[in-house]
């Protein structure tokens, strides 16, 4: 009798808990989770045996009830995780979005970030600059979660918030469907509420064993409190709403994902981001392989939303376009500036000017006082250059201005060859294709001495491909491809340039 009262306490609590999604009854059909079985199908990871299919022994049965069961839901507090959770430190705060202070990293004695101090508010879009290797994707990481910061605190607007990553490599699956890819999206989510089906359905078949009974209960219990209540139509609703905004039409939704180019990928990758609706958004070189088409449609549609954002990018023209602050890392310590990139320059420019010229007025009188202790050094005036000395003492050890570092710019420099014929290219009624694909298709061209070609359109289109049959690496199937006779010695940097033996960048 007691173990009853003990189970009906825990029906109770399961059927009243306030964050419990609305679960179907056993004998009645649900219309909350109904949506299309191909997607169901592909989402479920795992089935319930039909009872007319159980010809195991009732003690095999039982332990595959106790499968379902995790070890939360005896030994862990609901809803409790066994990630640990850097707090947020210090006595700061921020209404929105995430603010660095202080931070500092090395990795094998090497210091990436000295001292990081910034923050990114709701409706701001901050950019990151600064050469190769001063830590532009490690502050990312940091803020992610991904690394901890040797020093420093990362204080976020609240705990639990929702930070989503867009690195270089864009996570996608080319096996599956755009919709299915979308759907991705809620994975955790949806692998909560597969096993609310699972574990409900594992009830039924426990009325004989209430010690198991109460442990489904408990794990029933625990699920509920994970959930997020997540309503499968209505994210299907999201994903038919967002395909649109990021420019794919509804035929696209049953391709794979292997048949779209690297651009469109990316904003596969941006649209799972946003179905999640995030609290802060870090977008690492996202107009990394991607033509000018996608690029300008990216910035526009990043001015549209007011989530917070950080970007690292080498597009100076997309930092213009998208940024309202840029943070500067150099030797490891920031320093914000305001307005977009163009801005950042300018600002950039004027500090060094003026940072110079205050270090030359200090050089100056540094030297000045150097010559006037030399001459007061001896005699009645052996006072007053003691009293010199010390202040230039004081001023070389507390008030020194720094000299600011200009970079050396770089600069190509091609080996010298003799003047070329007039004609450097000459291509003649092209023709050339991949299978059924064709890329060029009575194509002519002259390229001339002196002359400097930039070749754009879409990805796929065939750009590479026109230079490698420029080289002659790749034949024309029909016309002609032809080099100038004289002096013409044709080379290609490839997109992914092969570094040399030992060389990192």
């Amino acid at each position: 009798m007691a173990t009853m009262d003990v189970l009906s306490a825990k029906l109770l609590r399961s059927s009243l808990h306030p964050h419990a999604p609305c679960l179907p009854c056993p004998s009645l059909p649900s219309r909350r989770y109904r949506r299309p079985s191909s997607i169901y199908c592909r989402l479920t990871t795992s089935s319930l045996p039909s009872s007319s299919a159980a010809t195991t022994s009732e003690g095999d049965a039982n332990q595959d009830l106790t499968a379902l069961l995790s070890d939360e839901s005896t030994t862990a507090a609901p809803g409790a995780g066994s990630r640990k959770k850097r707090p947020n430190s210090g006595a700061s705060s921020i209404p929105s979005g995430v603010r660095l202070e202080n931070i500092s990293k090395s990795y094998k004695g090497v210091t990436v970030l000295k001292d990081v101090s910034w923050e990114v508010q709701r409706g701001e879009k901050v950019g990151l600059v600064g050469v190769n290797g001063a830590g532009k994707t490690t502050q990312l990481r940091i803020i992610a979660g991904l690394e901890e910061p040797d020093g420093g605190n990362v204080v976020k607007a609240k705990e639990n918030m929702k930070i989503a990553f867009l690195s270089q490599e864009f996570e996608v699956c080319a096996s599956q469907t755009v919709r299915e890819e979308f759907f991705s999206a809620f994975q955790e989510e949806m692998g909560v509420k597969t096993r609310l089906d699972q574990v409900q359905a594992a009830l039924e078949r426990a009325t004989e064993d209430m010690d198991l009974m109460g442990r489904l209960l408990d794990e029933l219990d625990l699920l509920q409190r994970q959930s997020q209540d997540v309503d499968l139509g209505m994210v299907d609703v999201k994903i038919q709403k967002l395909m649109p905004e990021l420019g794919f039409v509804p035929e696209d939704a049953d391709r794979l994902v292997a048949s779209f180019s690297g651009g469109w990928k990316m904003r596969m990758s941006l649209g799972k981001i946003l179905l999640q609706d995030p609290d802060l958004l870090l977008l690492d070189e996202p107009t990394n392989h991607v033509d000018l088409d996608t690029i300008e449609w990216l910035e526009s549609y990043l001015k549209t939303q007011d989530v917070p954002m950080v970007i690292i990018s080498h597009d100076r023209a997309f930092l213009d376009q998208c940024c309202t602050k840029i943070v500067e890392t150099e030797f490891g310590v920031s320093k914000t500036y305001k307005g977009n990139y163009s801005g950042y320059v300018l600002a950039k420019a004027i500090w060094v000017e003026t940072q110079r010229a205050a270090w030359e007025k200090q050089q100056k009188e540094i030297e000045h006082t150097r010559e006037l202790i030399s001459r007061l050094g001896a005699g009645a005036s052996s006072g007053r250059a003691s009293s010199e000395q010390k202040k230039l003492e004081k001023l070389e050890k507390e008030g020194l201005i720094e000299k600011p570092f200009q970079r050396k710019q770089l600069k190509i420099r091609f080996p010298e060859r003799g003047r070329s014929g007039r004609t450097v290219l000459a291509i003649h009624n092209l023709k050339f294709g991949f299978g059924d694909k064709i890329l060029f298709n009575n194509a002519n061209l002259i390229v001339e001495r002196g002359e400097k070609i930039a070749i754009i359109g879409p990805n796929g289109c065939g750009k590479s491909t026109l230079l490698k049959l420029a080289l002659g690496t790749e034949k024309p199937q029909e016309g002609e491809v032809i080099l100038g006779e004289h002096n013409v010695l044709p080379n290609y940097f490839e997109q992914n340039q092969i570094l040399l033996p030992g060389r990192s960048s």
